[in-house]
């Protein structure tokens, strides 16, 4: 497909999504519609993963890169978000671990128990999406290639979400399970044409984190607290 987005164009498309789900959250954390854009970010990055492990040239040192990342940033993160939660790039690392697991010389049994470990320990450990982004991760690898097989798994993952998000709306809660609206990323993803479309290793780590400081610090200054 000579048109459409590059991968580094799609994950620009993640980041102002993540954007706009960090700015409400930290400014006006009652406001749902700053979360709808949002949802767009964890699908995008579960694909971005899955792509990286198909053309990594070493797989092992990307999980590194992603844990030793996550590692580093997770007490600001605690701050800057004041959240619990062990950040999404220990979901994301765990995810491409699950991969290179997949594509490794275990037998089927074993690698189908380790990738069920890993899902248990993303829920265990309390990271961001837990089993959930495991599994996002790890069928985006599965059915890579076949964007129809994906779109089916990924409603499937999705419908406990959708369906407390339809019930949300029916008894008119203020703040309704908006998860399933993730769904909207496939078609940015229809649109990958293949394409590493240039950029550094390190510019998406670099935003996350420094984004996330820049809105805390905003908040500091005009808010005080």
């Amino acid at each position: 497909m000579a048109n459409g987005f590059s991968a580094r164009q799609i994950k620009i498309i993640a980041c102002i999504s993540m954007l706009f789900s960090h700015t409400g959250f930290i400014f006006w954390p009652s406001q749902l519609w700053w979360q709808i854009p949002g949802r767009l970010a964890m699908p995008i990055f579960a694909y971005m993963i899955a792509n990286g492990a198909r053309y990594s040239r070493n797989v092992l040192a990307y999980v590194a890169r992603l844990l030793i990342f996550a590692a580093l940033i997770q007490y600001p993160y605690s701050i800057f978000l004041a959240s619990r939660h062990l950040n999404i790039c220990f979901t994301l690392g765990l995810g491409l671990t699950a991969i290179m697991v997949w594509q490794g010389t275990l037998s089927r049994g074993w690698r189908i128990l380790t990738l069920a470990a890993l899902a248990v320990a993303a829920e265990l450990l309390n990271t961001e999406y837990g089993l959930y982004g495991i599994l996002m991760i790890f069928t985006a690898h599965l059915f890579f290639t076949d964007r129809r097989k994906l779109a089916i798994s990924w409603i499937i993952l999705n419908v406990p979400y959708l369906w407390q998000g339809m019930q949300g709306l029916r008894s008119g809660a203020a703040y309704p399970q908006i998860q399933g609206l993730c769904l909207l990323a496939l078609p940015v993803l229809l649109l990958y044409n293949g394409r590493r479309g240039g950029g550094r290793r390190w510019e998406f780590y670099i935003f996350y984190i420094g984004h996330l400081a820049i809105l805390y610090c905003l908040r500091l200054l005009l808010w005080g607290y």
